[in-house]
């Protein structure tokens, strides 16, 4: 009798089967590999991300002519990290610069009733003798045609070199969407709106919750932060960036917000990335971008970048933690000195113990670079602790204003900083500027030498003195000294530029 014969169906499922699982065991293994060699190009990454990437070098200087959309090439292409929406000067016209925009949010109190439904502040720099006349244009979320705004303008600053800084304000009526962008363009039908530039807006609130007050004293905890601008000659080097980041550290500064484009964000990155035992400061970068001569225009750049900074740190509000009480802006070759204590929540206590004052004025004393060095100052030391005699000198210098943010509620507020000032004696609080001593009518890089130097008046002042022990034993300083951070050149009388 003869077997029957199994179905041919029957075998070749058996074979697909088959297939299946090899195809099945393939595929896993792949995935297994193709994971693996996920984590190590990712881990190759990170440490390029670290050390930085050559080329760098090339885009760092972001002079005239740098606009937003080199921004954009250079954030594709390099490992900056900014955090937040970098401010850059972008021409409206050929006499009106606009450099960032703030919207005002109505939603962290109920008990506000604003008139309009949403209010953006531009800080504008513009020709002084021309008189804004501007239409605005508000950029809503998910959504590619814009609302017309209402213009308004009001002036912030004193001319200055035939320069005045601006807030340009547009604001809507009624609440359209969420705000991402604002744009100005002139009043008239020549020019076409949809090819404005357009600034991101960055969010703040209109008003902060106020800290409860002591009968006695007040006792809350200052967070000072400073903002720091390039110097009036836009370079600093290795050693002035080191010693003014440790130095400010020491008196009780953990907030560093830097505007400058001749400063790697590389190096920023490496700071930032220090363990938490060595350091507790927070650094934020911000490329610099000037449409203007900027030795010309120092003053109202900086007075631009002082009404960013406050304007940024305006938008914390009280409640949260980390809360910056107290704001200044510097140069790198500025140094806020106690003279009695050796903090500045100390300085503060003394000579604004409620915390009533909302500007704090330091008269800057200039301390020539190419004075003799103090016969006290020991050796190794910087040389911010070796010069000890202020001059009195025909240089530019700028008085120094520290923001008291405890007495400003209301945004509003910033646009009033005139009020409430008092200046800080010498016997509390010093602003040292350090640089080269020369003729400004005369180009001569060395300055005067110590013969013509004895002919200033001058006088001692040895405050930075007892901080040159502390600053030397700097864990930063002292990386920084053995090379760690980076490679030092062997000349030490040569001063390489980050």
């Amino acid at each position: 009798m003869k077997t029957a014969r199994k179905p041919s169906g029957n075998i070749m499922r058996k074979y697909y089967q088959l297939i299946l699982v090899v195809v099945c065991f393939i595929s896993i293994v792949t995935l297994l590999i193709y994971r693996h060699e996920y984590y190590r190009l990712r881990y190759v990454l990170e440490v390029l991300n670290f050390f930085g990437k050559p080329g760098l070098s090339e885009i760092e200087f972001c002079g005239p002519g740098f606009n937003a959309t080199m921004l954009s090439e250079i954030l594709r292409n390099t490992s900056m990290e900014v955090r937040e929406t970098p401010p850059l000067f972008q021409e409206i016209d050929e006499n009106f610069y606009s450099y960032s925009s703030f919207l005002r949010s109505y939603n962290k109190y109920d008990s506000l009733s604003p008139t309009y439904a949403h209010v953006i502040d531009t800080i504008v720099i513009g020709k002084a003798d021309v008189t804004p006349n501007y239409r605005c244009n508000i950029w809503l979320e998910n959504n590619s045609k814009p609302k017309a705004g209402r213009f308004n303008y009001k002036s912030i600053s004193d001319v200055i070199n035939n320069y005045r800084l601006y807030i340009f304000e547009c604001s809507l009526s009624k609440n359209f969407g969420k705000p991402k962008g604002i744009s100005f363009y002139l009043n008239d039908y020549n020019t076409n709106p949809m090819h404005a530039p357009i600034n991101k807006v960055i969010q703040v609130n209109t008003k902060r919750k106020p800290r409860v007050r002591s009968n006695i004293k007040f006792v809350n905890n200052i967070e000072p932060a400073i903002c720091v601008i390039p110097n009036r000659i836009p370079i600093v080097s290795q050693d002035a960036f080191i010693e003014f980041l440790v130095f400010h550290h020491l008196i009780g500064v953990d907030y560093f917000t830097i505007y400058d484009s001749m400063i790697s964000e590389d190096v920023i990155k490496r700071l930032n990335l220090f363990p938490s035992d060595i350091t507790q400061w927070e650094i934020q970068f911000y490329p610099l971008n000037y449409p203007f001569l900027f030795s010309k225009s120092y003053d109202i750049v900086r007075n631009a970048i002082e009404l960013d900074c406050l304007f940024r740190h305006f938008r914390y509000d009280k409640e949260e933690t980390n809360k910056i009480s107290h704001v200044a802006v510097l140069s790198w070759d500025e140094f806020l000195v106690p003279r009695v204590h050796n903090n500045f929540k100390d300085v503060l206590d003394d000579f604004d113990p409620i915390r009533s004052l909302k500007t704090y004025i330091v008269e800057p004393l200039m301390f020539c670079l190419n004075q003799a060095d103090d016969f006290n100052a020991e050796m190794g030391y910087p040389d911010i602790t070796k010069k000890t005699h202020y001059y009195t000198i025909p240089q530019d210098t700028t008085p120094i204003k520290i923001r008291n943010f405890d007495t400003m509620t209301l945004f509003d507020d910033l646009f009033n900083l005139t009020s409430n000032v008092k200046n800080i004696p010498l016997d509390l609080l010093g602003a040292h500027k350090y640089n080269v001593c020369r003729d400004k009518n005369k180009f001569h890089p060395e300055g005067y030498n110590e013969t013509e130097m004895q002919v200033f008046p001058h006088k001692f002042e040895g405050a930075m003195l007892k901080f040159g022990q502390n600053l030397v034993s700097n864990k930063i300083y002292r990386l920084y000294r053995s090379g760690q951070i980076w490679e030092k050149s062997s000349n030490d009388n040569v001063r390489d530029m980050l």
